[in-house]
């Protein structure tokens, strides 16, 4: 069975399941829970992990211990949760690597169209894309118009990351070439683009940009997205620039955890991610690095967004023939 039609069949399952998880109730955990994160301790996700972990433990009545488990773009911490008893006490840090994942690793270890639950979405996460000064591209127009007559030279984090697959994104769907120069991370890829090694480079929204841009060493040309995103309302939206749907993205921050775990283990988790959104101990924290708080209205509309994402994704990175080393 192609990957195409068992997600097809995965979301009208889900469809189909939600008014019985909607129902369920009764289920407590019985010892603390874990949470493993894919990505070492001090950044963005381990940051959303800690704060979700802190306002989720109120609402279940047990702790919520963070367990970073970095390495294999997140697939290290997906492969522990698969592997781990589907009783709902083990979850992860559900995020963009789930959906991209797939197409990226041959030997993955689980079959993503089966082997995961999504319980509840925390956050969505603006991807922005800049040039450097000495490029001197100053609107996202320039930049298509420049990758259209001569190719760009992008700066990534690595093949596969947001940072390259953003610019795969826009230049297949409105044309254009880029040359993608791969670095050790997104830091020293921001430090090619302030010194004009690269012209552009695309990116998960940072703190550490904003500096550099009222500085004017980086232009922040707009957000990859329909409308402006809350925290940067001085930054157009690709909406705005009229690019279309086909080339935004958002990345996203969720809880899942492995397939046939109780409904109503499901049920509760999802409630405990709704009152970690609402609190505003985590919601005000990830506003501050213009990340929105954003809450699915239930297990089975984050499952759907889960499984609409893995199709677009899966497909973008066959289409491309992206591989990793």
């Amino acid at each position: 069975m192609t990957i195409t039609r068992r997600l097809l069949l995965g979301t009208t399952a889900a469809a189909i399941a939600a008014p019985h998880v909607a129902r369920a109730q009764g289920w407590k955990p019985d010892r603390p829970l874990r949470l493993i994160v894919g990505f070492a301790p001090g950044g963005t996700a381990d940051l959303v992990a800690r704060l979700a972990a802190a306002e989720m433990a109120k609402a279940l009545g047990q702790n919520v211990v963070v367990e970073n488990r970095a390495g294999a773009s997140g697939n290290i911490a997906t492969q522990a949760v698969v592997q781990a008893p589907a009783d709902g006490h083990t979850l992860a840090l559900a995020g963009l690597q789930l959906v991209t994942n797939p197409g990226l690793i041959a030997q993955l270890g689980y079959d993503p169209a089966k082997d995961l639950q999504m319980c509840g979405q925390l956050t969505a996460l603006p991807v922005v894309v800049m040039a450097s000064a000495k490029s001197g591209i100053t609107t996202i127009e320039e930049a298509v118009a420049r990758a259209r007559d001569r190719g760009v030279t992008i700066g990534t984090a690595g093949v596969g990351t947001s940072s390259h697959l953003g610019a795969e994104l826009l230049f297949r769907t409105v044309g254009g070439r880029f040359e993608g120069v791969q670095y050790r991370g997104g830091a020293p890829a921001f430090q090619a683009l302030l010194s004009g090694d690269v012209e552009m480079m695309f990116d998960l929204v940072a703190s550490y940009q904003a500096p550099a841009a009222a500085e004017g060493r980086v232009r922040v040309l707009g957000v990859m997205q329909q409308d402006r995103a809350e925290g940067m309302p001085e930054v157009r939206s690709f909406g705005e620039a009229g690019l279309p749907a086909a080339a935004q993205m958002r990345s996203w921050q969720g809880i899942c955890v492995r397939a046939g775990a109780p409904d109503g283990a499901v049920a509760a988790l999802h409630a405990a991610t709704v009152a970690a959104v609402r609190s505003p101990a985590f919601s005000d924290r990830v506003r501050a690095l213009s990340i929105a708080p954003v809450a699915s209205e239930s297990p089975a509309g984050f499952d759907a967004l889960y499984r609409a994402e893995l199709l677009r994704w899966t497909t973008l990175i066959r289409e491309a023939g992206i591989t990793v080393q």
